[in-house]
Protein backbone atom coordinates (compact mmCIF):
# COMPACT_ATOMS: atom_id res chain seq x y z
CA UNK A 1 0.00 0.00 0.00
CA UNK A 2 2.84 2.43 0.51
CA UNK A 3 4.33 2.04 -2.99
CA UNK A 4 0.90 2.17 -4.05
CA UNK A 5 -0.06 5.38 -2.25
CA UNK A 6 3.33 7.02 -2.52
CA UNK A 7 3.52 10.77 -3.43
CA UNK A 8 5.80 10.50 -6.13
CA UNK A 9 4.00 7.79 -8.13
CA UNK A 10 0.43 9.36 -8.10
CA UNK A 11 -1.07 10.49 -11.13
CA UNK A 12 -0.71 14.51 -10.61
CA UNK A 13 -4.39 15.30 -10.58
CA UNK A 14 -4.59 12.59 -7.08
CA UNK A 15 -1.83 14.02 -5.06
CA UNK A 16 -3.22 15.27 -2.17
CA UNK A 17 -5.91 12.19 -2.04
CA UNK A 18 -2.60 10.00 -2.40
CA UNK A 19 -0.15 11.72 0.26
CA UNK A 20 -3.27 11.82 2.79
CA UNK A 21 -3.85 7.71 2.37
CA UNK A 22 0.03 7.16 2.83
CA UNK A 23 0.19 9.39 5.64
CA UNK A 24 -2.33 7.28 7.31
CA UNK A 25 -0.65 3.75 5.70
CA UNK A 26 2.98 5.29 7.22
CA UNK A 27 1.05 5.85 10.87
CA UNK A 28 -0.78 2.21 10.45
CA UNK A 29 2.65 0.39 9.52
CA UNK A 30 4.27 2.29 12.59
CA UNK A 31 1.89 1.49 14.95
CA UNK A 32 1.73 -2.34 13.93
CA UNK A 33 4.97 -2.79 13.69
CA UNK A 34 5.50 -1.81 17.77
CA UNK A 35 4.83 -4.95 19.66
CA UNK A 36 3.97 -2.21 22.32
CA UNK A 37 1.91 -0.46 20.39
CA UNK A 38 0.50 -3.34 19.02
CA UNK A 39 -0.95 -4.36 22.09
CA UNK A 40 -2.56 -1.42 22.81
CA UNK A 41 -4.36 -1.26 19.62
CA UNK A 42 -5.09 -4.90 19.66
CA UNK A 43 -6.50 -4.64 23.62
CA UNK A 44 -8.82 -1.29 22.03
CA UNK A 45 -9.93 -3.06 19.50
CA UNK A 46 -11.19 -5.95 21.64
CA UNK A 47 -12.70 -3.49 23.84
CA UNK A 48 -14.53 -2.14 20.76
CA UNK A 49 -12.72 1.12 20.27
CA UNK A 50 -11.62 1.41 16.73
CA UNK A 51 -8.89 3.81 16.11
CA UNK A 52 -8.65 6.30 13.73
CA UNK A 53 -5.07 6.79 12.36
CA UNK A 54 -5.69 10.05 11.12
CA UNK A 55 -5.50 10.94 14.94
CA UNK A 56 -2.48 11.03 14.97
CA UNK A 57 -0.20 10.25 17.77
CA UNK A 58 -2.72 8.70 20.13
CA UNK A 59 -1.09 5.40 20.67
CA UNK A 60 2.48 7.50 21.37
CA UNK A 61 0.68 9.09 24.37
CA UNK A 62 -1.29 6.17 25.33
CA UNK A 63 1.96 4.35 25.68
CA UNK A 64 3.98 7.49 27.72
CA UNK A 65 0.46 7.49 30.30
CA UNK A 66 1.14 3.15 30.41
CA UNK A 67 4.65 3.81 31.22
CA UNK A 68 3.73 7.00 33.93
CA UNK A 69 1.43 4.67 35.66
CA UNK A 70 3.66 1.79 35.48
CA UNK A 71 6.72 3.89 37.14
CA UNK A 72 4.35 4.89 39.72
CA UNK A 73 3.16 1.31 40.69
CA UNK A 74 6.55 0.02 40.82
CA UNK A 75 7.83 3.36 43.06
CA UNK A 76 5.01 2.80 45.21
CA UNK A 77 5.57 -0.89 45.42
CA UNK A 78 9.10 -0.59 46.54
CA UNK A 79 7.96 2.54 48.86
CA UNK A 80 5.09 -0.02 50.53
CA UNK A 81 8.31 -3.03 50.62
CA UNK A 82 10.73 -0.51 52.74
CA UNK A 83 7.62 0.45 54.97
CA UNK A 84 7.21 -3.22 55.22
CA UNK A 85 10.76 -3.86 55.79
CA UNK A 86 11.07 -0.96 58.81
CA UNK A 87 7.65 -2.38 60.22
CA UNK A 88 9.43 -6.04 60.12
CA UNK A 89 12.43 -4.81 61.63
CA UNK A 90 10.97 -5.21 65.49
CA UNK A 91 12.73 -1.42 66.32
CA UNK A 92 16.25 -2.71 64.83
CA UNK A 93 17.58 0.37 63.36
CA UNK A 94 19.14 0.95 59.85
CA UNK A 95 22.90 1.35 59.17
CA UNK A 96 22.03 5.03 58.59
CA UNK A 97 20.18 5.01 61.47
CA UNK A 98 22.68 4.01 63.71
CA UNK A 99 25.52 6.46 62.07
CA UNK A 100 23.18 9.12 62.22
CA UNK A 101 22.51 8.41 66.09
CA UNK A 102 25.92 8.59 66.96
CA UNK A 103 26.82 11.74 65.81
Amino acid sequence: MARKYHPDVSPPERVDEYTRRFILVKQAYETLSDPHSRALYDQDLANGFGFNFSAGRGYEYQQRSDEREEWRMRWQSQLNELKQRKKDSGGRMSWGARIRSRR
